[in-house]
C-alpha cells in the first residue's frame, strides 16, 4: 500500500477511495449485516426444530413404553414422528423403540423394517454397527441367513466382535454346519465372550457333547 508523507494526501486519497467505492462498501456492509443477521436466525431456527424433536421424542417414547402398548400404537406414533422429525436423529431412537416392540409381539419383519430404516440414518460408525447387530438377530430368527451373515460381515467395531461371531455361530449352526459353528462360538469365547454369557458356554458345551456321541 501507498504511504502518504502529508495528512493532506492521506485525506484526499480516502475522499478518492471512498468516491470510487463508496457504494461498494455500503453494500458490503449491508450484506454482512444481513448475513451475520441471517446465520443467527438459521442456528435460532435449527435450534429450535431440535428442541421441538427432543420434546416430541419424548412424548414418543413414553407413549411406546407404556406397559400395555402394542406396536399398531408404536407404529402409528412412529408415523407420525418420523413424516415431521425424520431427519432428527431422534428418529434413529424411535425406530430402535419400534423395532423392541415388533420382536416383543413376534413381528420381526417390522422389527427388520425398524432397524434396516435405523442403520440407513445412523452416521456414527458405533451407532450403526449396534443396529445392525440388532438387525442380524432379527434376520436370524426369520431364517434369513445369508442375509444375517452380510449383516454381521458389515459389522467393524472390535466391541462387537464376540458377538458378531456368536452370532455366526447361530447362523452356521441353524444351517447344519456345526464344524462352522464351533468355530465361531469358540472365536466369541477368545474374544472374551465368556465372561458375561453364559448362554455361550452352553452353546460350546452342547457342541462338545454332540461330538462324542
Amino acid at each position: 500500500m501507498e504511504i502518504y508523507s502529508t495528512e493532506e494526501q492521506q485525506e484526499e486519497a480516502i475522499k478518492n477511495f471512498l468516491k470510487e467505492n463508496g457504494l461498494n462498501i455500503v453494500v458490503g456492509a449491508v450484506l454482512g449485516v444481513s448475513g451475520w443477521l441471517g446465520w443467527n436466525w438459521y442456528s435460532d431456527k435449527q435450534l429450535a426444530e431440535k428442541e421441538a424433536a427432543s420434546a416430541q421424542y419424548e412424548k414418543f417414547a413414553e407413549v411406546a413404553q407404556a406397559a400395555d402398548v402394542t406396536l399398531e400404537t408404536v407404529n402409528s406414533e412412529l408415523n407420525q414422528f418420523v413424516a415431521q422429525y425424520g431427519e432428527s436423529g431422534y428418529a434413529i431412537f424411535a425406530q430402535l423403540i419400534a423395532a423392541k416392540q415388533a420382536v416383543i409381539e413376534g413381528k420381526f419383519e417390522q422389527a427388520e423394517k425398524s432397524l434396516t430404516a435405523a442403520a440407513a440414518q445412523a452416521e456414527s460408525s458405533s451407532l450403526k454397527d449396534l443396529v445392525t447387530v440388532r438387525l442380524a438377530r432379527v434376520q436370524i430368527e426369520q431364517e434369513k441367513f445369508d442375509a444375517a451373515l452380510t449383516s454381521l460381515n458389515a459389522v467393524s467395531n472390535e466391541g462387537y466382535s464376540s458377538r458378531v461371531a456368536e452370532l455366526k455361530g447361530d447362523v452356521y449352526l441353524a444351517q447344519g454346519n456345526t464344524d462352522k459353528a464351533r468355530s465361531e462360538y469358540q472365536a466369541a469365547a477368545d474374544k472374551g465372550g465368556l465372561e458375561t454369557n453364559t448362554v455361550l458356554k452352553m452353546k460350546l458345551d452342547d457342541l462338545a457333547l454332540s461330538a462324542k456321541l
